[in-house]
């Protein structure tokens, strides 16, 4: 598995905290609004990636999700960070998939310590707000901080800049 190692160790850029934005995307929504965080906050950002892609066929991904959530798999991912410990925020992007984190997000979030972290969710959607991903998050991470996340409509990524910009002015961090 191919292994990501951030070159140069984590720099403040968001409230003088070094920041990291993670997050998956299958359509690019998700990766839309990542761009837009990272362009007002700064930070690395890393997308997250499954061995086994998920199906282009958007039946066969919906059978898959309803299967991987009843079954709560945790698809294996090619991503991995070593320096995870370096972070002081983390923005966490995903879209919901039966209202909930994806099979990816859970997979990272359950494999690794997010103790003392401040996590920042943020999530694209059609139809369900932000879902349950604060719950799935805080299961999963305990230890961390979670802060009010921000639900973008994911037709409506593309325009999100002043919901972004808005959201992040909100967290007061």
């Amino acid at each position: 598995m191919p292994t990501i190692i951030l070159a140069e160790p984590a720099k403040p850029n968001f409230a003088g905290r070094k920041v990291l934005i993670l997050y998956y995307s299958r359509t690019g929504h998700t990766r839309t609004v990542a761009n837009q965080i990272h362009g007002l906050v700064g930070g690395d950002m890393v997308e997250l990636r499954t061995v086994q892609p998920y199906p282009d066929d958007y039946d066969a991904l919906v059978a898959q999700n309803v299967e991987e959530q009843s079954s709560d798999y945790m698809p294996p991912l090619q991503t991995t960070i070593d320096n995870l410990r370096d972070y002081d925020v983390v923005f966490i992007g995903s879209p919901l998939w039966n209202v909930r984190l994806t099979p990816p997000v859970r997979s990272f979030l359950s494999s690794h310590d997010l103790s003392g972290k401040i996590i920042a969710p943020f999530v694209t959607y059609i139809v369900s707000g932000l879902g349950r991903s604060r719950r799935d998050i805080q299961e999963l991470c305990p230890d961390a901080s979670v802060l009010d996340g921000l639900a973008v409509l994911g037709e409506d990524a593309g325009e999100a800049q002043t919901a972004v910009s808005e959201w992040l002015r909100g967290l007061r961090l």
